[in-house]
């Protein structure tokens, strides 16, 4: 059989130490790949006028630099990447600008990357007033950087890839070791809760283990169909 049309068939892995653990490690890369996505479409952010990306670098670099810290920031569900992982020292310098720049800048609004100025308007010839607005003038990480984030982000990914692959093969050899027949028949897979969008929240903390995940749905939209 042509091995791209072989058949998948999908099962729960056993909840275990390494189970969880592989869930905590693979969560630290969704939040790598955010990153990077983000990040490769900030670079094309200077596209022509006529691109969608237009204008959009600042809010990409900001989405990117959030997805980053959320690895090794502190959590009350998981535990700092650096618990697993050293950010090799080319980076570093990388990573604490990283670090500082969603600090002082996307998280809270203290650094003066982000300046807002008290502006009257006036007619030049009259002098009458015409109104007083308020200008912002903003900065992000300039392109040269960006890459150097790319890179930061590639360096932390492979780290990481190194710790996965260990768990990854202590729970394939437990898998192969089962009753994977009598798994497959038991048909156990993540079940959805569908919710109205007019309920969408987050009141629950995720578990170390999860069997379970909201799905939100507007008015009108159809039903999702989760197949296992």
């Amino acid at each position: 059989m042509n091995p791209d049309e072989r058949r998948l068939g999908f099962v729960m892995v056993e909840d275990s130490d390494d189970a969880r653990l592989f869930i905590e490690l693979s969560s630290y890369a969704v939040d790598l790949v955010e990153a990077r996505d983000a990040l490769a479409l900030a670079l094309q952010s200077t596209a022509p006028a006529d691109s969608p990306l237009q204008n959009a670098e600042r809010s990409l670099i900001a989405n990117a630099a959030m997805a980053y810290c959320r690895t090794f920031f502190p959590s009350k569900v998981r535990r700092p990447i650096t618990t697993f992982v050293q950010i090799p020292a080319r980076v570093c310098a990388t990573h604490d600008l990283v670090a500082k720049f969603r600090n002082r800048m996307i998280a809270h609004s203290q650094s003066d990357l982000s300046v807002t100025y008290a502006v009257g308007v006036l007619d030049a010839d009259t002098h009458q007033v015409l109104d007083v607005s308020a200008p912002n003038i903003s900065s992000t990480i300039p392109p040269e950087q960006v890459r150097n984030f790319i890179e930061l982000v590639a360096a932390v990914t492979a780290e990481l890839d190194d710790v996965i692959a260990p768990v990854r093969t202590r729970l394939m050899a437990k898998l192969a070791a089962a009753d994977r027949a009598t798994l497959l028949e038991a048909g156990l897979s993540p079940t959805p809760r569908m919710l109205p969008a007019t309920e969408f929240g987050s009141p629950r903390s995720r578990p170390p283990y999860p069997t379970t995940h909201p799905i939100y749905l507007g008015d009108g939209n159809p039903p999702v169909s989760h197949g296992s």
